[in-house]
Order: structure tokens, then sequence, then C-alpha cells
């Protein structure tokens, strides 16, 4: 059953990874920065302290913190325990069946810096997915959308050659899962700080 998801890993990153266009290229260069803590940080407390009422500002900012920072720690002690080989890495050492290669092996399109290690799961993803989460969860209404532009930094992750689709994908759920714990975290707390 593992063997056959790798396969259909690799297959799918193939996919994704063999076309590639400069245009795109740039605009997931771009959008992959989305997936910074550096970059999104700033941009969600622009977002959350014009919305989110000042008395219950400190009790949000640490649920939310709490949660992005644990799906954060978990995600890089994962990725250190599996040390999965990352797209460049793997194929450097693998034959590939995948019709995108050339004589048994796959050339990797890596757009920025090339990596080789530490692929499982994807910092980047989790990262954006955090973001959303607290956006969608916390916020609600139309932040849902911010789902879109997570989903856009997991698969700029792919197509840049750094990671594999089940590393992006397993970087969601674990965003997801963290994240859902602490809008229900919050909430809760909330609902009883106000019954004082």
């Amino acid at each position: 059953m593992i063997s056959l998801a790798l396969a259909v890993d690799h297959t799918l990153f193939c996919f994704i990874n063999c076309h590639h266009e400069p245009f795109w290229d740039g605009f997931f260069w771009t959008i992959t920065w989305l997936g910074n803590g550096w970059v999104v940080t700033p941009i969600l407390l622009g977002i959350t302290l014009a919305v989110i009422p000042r008395k219950n500002y400190w009790l949000f900012f640490a649920f939310a913190a709490g949660g992005m920072i644990l799906s954060s720690v978990i995600n890089t002690q994962v990725k250190d325990s599996v040390q999965r080989p990352r797209p460049l890495g793997y194929f450097s050492t693998h034959v590939s069946s995948d019709p995108a290669a050339v004589h048994g092996t796959y050339s990797v399109h890596v757009v920025g810096e090339p990596l080789a290690c530490r692929s499982f799961p994807s910092g980047h993803a989790n990262t954006a997915f955090c973001a959303a989460c607290v956006l969608a969860f916390f916020l609600g209404g139309w932040y849902w959308l911010a789902f879109v532009l997570a989903f856009l930094v997991a698969y700029s992750r792919v197509y840049m050659g750094v990671h594999f689709p089940l590393d992006a994908a397993a970087a969601a759920a674990l965003a997801l899962a963290v994240m859902a714990i602490a809008a229900w975290g919050y909430r809760f707390t909330l609902r009883k700080m106000e019954k004082r």
C-alpha cells in the first residue's frame, strides 16, 4: 500500500513538475513566498488587528499563534525524523518509469535554490495552510478564500521541484487538524468568558 502511494506520488510530481513555462516559474516563485513565516505573519497581524475586537485580541492571538507554532514544531520534528529525500535528491539516485523521463532518468525542473533532503512534510505548505485556517476558522466569511492561496503555495512547492505532492498534502492536513483544535479552543474559552 505504501509503495503504491509513493509510486502515485512520484508520478504526480513528474506530471506537475514537467509542465513548466517561464511565466509560471515567475508566478509560482512569487506565490511560494506566502508560505514564508516572515511574509505571512505581518499580513495576518494587519488583517486580524483590523477585524478582531480589541477586548478579544489577546485571547485570539494566544490560540492562533499557539496553533501555528505548534503545527510548525510538529512539522519540523516529523521532517527531521523522516528525512525523506526531496525530488532532486530522489531522482538523482532512482530510475524513473515516468513518460517525462529520458533514458530512465527524470530531470527535475527546479525554480530557486536546489534542495535535496528533508522533504516530508512541506514547511511552506504548512505555514500557508495555518495562515488560511486562522483567517477561515477564526474570522469566517470571505476569508475562506484564503485556502485558494494556500493551495497555490502547496502546488508551487511541487511545481518548483522542491517537494512531492504527498509532502504538501501531509503539511496541509497537519495544519488543518491543529488549527481546527485551536479555533475550537478559542471559541470555547470565549464563551466561558462571556458567561461570567
